[in-house]
């Protein structure tokens, strides 16, 4: 066969298409995930991307994550009611190394969930959408179960009729709309993180059906408003409350030793 025919045996053999191999992570930077002023501990996750390039910019990919964290790791507590909370923060807007972000959602931990349910009782469960006064369109889902009454009860089972389900549904939209209507979003958030809708619901509905374990389950935000660089850095205590950094420093160098001197021979 003629050298020419075939291009595999042309002058120089086959040519390499492989790339050079290298480290990737010379190409990324990491950055500080920042809470909001409402959580104890600021700095909650960190988070990577590529290094800014040509038309490439890293801030552009970073704003729209969305991070969870267990509220007891942002609050840096113990207590029982911290450990079944998740909280869902996106990202909305990057200052140097730090990426600030605000509420995004909320919902029960599954093990707590499917801790709750036991046989001979009623599930009840209602949701609301209410607009916060400063514009965020949240849907608030809370669940309740029956329980028997104290000392009175002979009965094994605690289910309770449709039309007790129907008016605790109505308390329990009533107590979120009245809680959630015209407070601002970090209340709101502080109202989420102390339990204080579920104590409403169960004492407002104690004299339809006694109820225990009410929770609010879960926590969307169906709608916000236009992005407001100001509103954000107030949400996270202004710009003196934001915490540096500690990415993106170059380690001292180390002192060189001193060269050690030489003395002459006598």
């Amino acid at each position: 066969m003629a050298v020419g025919k075939n291009k595999r045996l042309s002058k120089g053999g086959k040519r390499s298409t492989k790339r050079k191999l290298g480290d990737t992570m010379l190409g990324k930077e990491w950055y500080d995930v920042v809470a909001p002023s409402t959580f104890n501990k600021r700095q909650i996750a960190k988070t990577i991307s590529n290094k800014s390039k040509g038309t490439f910019h890293a801030a552009d990919s970073l704003k729209g994550r969305v991070f969870e964290v267990c509220l007891a790791d942002a609050m840096e507590g113990d207590d029982a009611l911290y450990k079944c909370l998740k909280f869902q923060l996106k990202a909305e807007d990057v200052e140097g190394r730090n990426v600030l972000t605000n509420f995004h959602g909320m919902s029960l931990t599954t093990d707590k969930l499917r801790s709750l349910l036991q046989k001979w009782c009623t599930l009840i469960e209602g949701s609301a959408e209410v607009k916060t006064s400063d514009g965020y369109t949240l849907r608030v889902f809370a669940i309740a179960f029956t329980t028997k009454k104290a000392n009175v009860q002979v009965k094994k089972n605690c289910h309770c009729q449709s039309s007790h389900v129907k008016k605790i549904r109505g308390k329990m939209s009533d107590v979120i709309t009245a809680n959630v209507h015209k407070t601002p979003l970090e209340k709101v958030i502080k109202l989420l993180q102390q339990e204080t809708m579920a104590a409403a619901i169960k004492k407002e509905c104690g004299g339809i059906f006694p109820l225990r374990d009410v929770f609010i389950r879960k926590v969307k935000v169906c709608k916000a408003p236009k992005f407001d660089a100001s509103r954000l850095v107030e949400a996270h205590g202004g710009k003196d409350g934001v915490p540096k950094s500690n990415e993106g420093q170059k380690p001292v160098a180390e002192a060189a030793a001193p060269p050690a001197e030489t003395t002459a021979d006598d």
